[in-house]
């Protein structure tokens, strides 16, 4: 029988490609290192290692909880480096499209409620913090493009 598929060769080395069938669940997220670690949700087999850049939006890597632990280790990273302002009561972070339809994750930085109008001061600390949380994100050259603004924590 003939066919035109070619014959692979049996002298070459075999190459075998990671897969993963199934969910993927995160393991950990280094900013420092650029990487995220993943595996096959329920199970305790291999981690694949990931750039943070290659985590393509709407795959099986990008989760909500991906997004999270990307912002805890940006947010721990700030505490490090002295930059972490005591005005932040927590934070949010989800996914979306942009005005224009583009993949974007959103990041509110949740301070505490105030009476009245806030003074130029603290707004100013505020802007400083999201500046920093947004250059962060940015140096990352992630495919979704970082959004940070303030939000007012809200009393429970």
């Amino acid at each position: 029988m003939a066919t035109n598929r070619a014959m692979p060769s049996t002298n070459n080395p075999r190459v075998a490609v990671q897969r993963h069938f199934g969910n993927l669940e995160v393991v950990s997220v280094d900013t420092k290192n650029w990487e995220a670690k993943f595996q096959v949700k329920g199970t305790n087999g291999p981690e694949f290692r990931t750039p943070l850049s290659m985590v393509r939006p709407l795959s099986a890597e990008d989760s909500d909880q991906f997004w999270q632990m990307l912002v805890d280790d940006v947010i721990a990273n700030l505490k490090a480096e002295g930059k972490y302002a005591n005005f932040v009561k927590g934070y949010e972070v989800w996914t979306d499209e942009d005005s224009t339809g583009d993949p974007a994750v959103y990041v509110r930085i949740l301070v505490a409620p105030s009476k009245g109008l806030a003074s130029k001061a603290t707004v100013d600390k505020w802007n400083k913090f999201v500046d920093a949380v947004h250059e962060a994100l940015l140096k990352l050259r992630l495919q979704r493009w970082p959004y940070v603004q303030i939000g007012e924590a809200r009393r429970k």
